[in-house]
């Protein structure tokens, strides 16, 4: 197996933290603590497990752009930054603004309540930035978009300089600065600028893994049931238990690396987790989680009346939706960003 190939198991991890960000939305905002007792007693947890999903795709993500471009510079021995910049495009942009489209429609109907200067600043990719208006409940959850989008606008100028010498050591030591300056800025009470660093880590983290020497990765790749349980068991302790302050602190320094072993070091040689982590359905669920990401938000709203029963039904709804957005709006978008970087990659050479 080359370093390169891609891992089949990530489209499930994509699919478990799509459920990780709903189970928070479901529990904390759908209004279900009407019928279940103490769940505010338990809000800090289900905030960290929701977060946690976000984190896994960004783990996921900083991986999977490296490993192609990689691919591709192993192969072709250079790299179309354009080219990369018009497949991200269109796996992007287009379906977030299909959804915020929707956002506007429905506004102009009065069946919710978002201001154009919030849905601007969605389409932007600004909603994790401190603005005064903010952007919505509907909308706020791009905020984790504009990380990915704001990632990849520097990260080409990380590309260029990590790929004309050692780039492990280079993207190690770009880690090394962002985990320095997020714990500075952290105990000098920065606590936004913090975690906006905190955040490109584990991007950073997942491009790293992508790079890792093939030995390395085979290692990896081989952990023993054990070691991964005892990675998980970990991380779920972690997040359960630890105090605010501590948790802001192992989120810097101990997080990105237990991301990195649980997603990427899956036990898949082991028949029973093959069987969970290659199936198909939750294959093609994990492939869908981009839309049920976006369109999760609208069914797990706050509305009055709504039985938490409904939410689920409304749920189960976005995930039908989202196979078919997939199968006839983002996959044709795909393939146009495809094409184009095919002919991108042509020009350049």
């Amino acid at each position: 197996m080359s370093a390169t190939k891609r891992i089949e198991h990530i489209d499930v991890w994509r699919f478990f933290a799509v459920i990780l960000v709903i189970q928070e939305h479901f529990l904390l905002f759908s209004g279900i603590d009407r019928y279940i007792a103490d769940i505010e007693t338990y809000s800090l947890q289900i905030e960290r497990f929701g977060e946690m999903g976000v984190l896994i795709f960004f783990s996921i993500s900083g991986f999977v752009i490296c490993n192609g471009l990689n691919s591709e510079k192993n192969t072709t021995g250079k790299i179309c930054l354009s080219a990369f910049c018009a497949r991200r495009f269109f796996r992007i942009v287009p379906p977030m603004w299909l959804y915020l489209l929707t956002l506007f429609i429905l506004n102009s109907a009065n069946l919710l309540k978002i201001s154009g200067e919030q849905l601007l600043t969605s389409a932007a990719f600004l909603c994790n930035l401190p603005l005064t208006k903010g952007c919505s409940w509907y909308a706020g959850h791009t905020w984790s978009l504009a990380y990915e989008e704001q990632f990849y606008l520097l990260f080409p100028l990380l590309f260029i300089w990590a790929w004309r010498g050692n780039r492990n050591g280079r993207i190690f030591s770009s880690i090394a600065l962002l985990t320095s300056i997020a714990m500075i800025l952290l105990y000098s009470g920065n606590t936004f600028w913090s975690e906006y660093c905190t955040y490109f880590l584990f991007l950073l983290m997942g491009c790293f893994s992508a790079l890792l020497p093939f030995h390395w990765m085979k290692r990896l790749r081989n952990l023993s049931l054990l070691e991964w349980s005892a990675a998980t068991i970990l991380l779920m302790g972690l997040l359960t238990f630890l105090p605010t302050k501590q948790d802001a602190v192992f989120k810097i320094l101990l997080y990105p690396l237990l991301v990195q072993l649980i997603v990427f070091g899956t036990p898949t040689h082991f028949p029973k987790m093959k069987t969970l982590f290659h199936h198909p359905k939750l294959s093609y669920l994990g492939r869908i989680s981009y839309s049920v990401y976006l369109w999760q938000e609208l069914a797990t709203a706050y509305y009055t009346g709504v039985q938490w029963w409904q939410t689920l039904i409304y749920l189960g709804i976005v995930f039908g939706f989202s196979s078919l957005s997939f199968t006839y709006f983002e996959q044709p978008c795909l393939r146009f960003g495809t094409s184009l970087s095919h002919k991108l990659k042509a020009r350049a050479i």
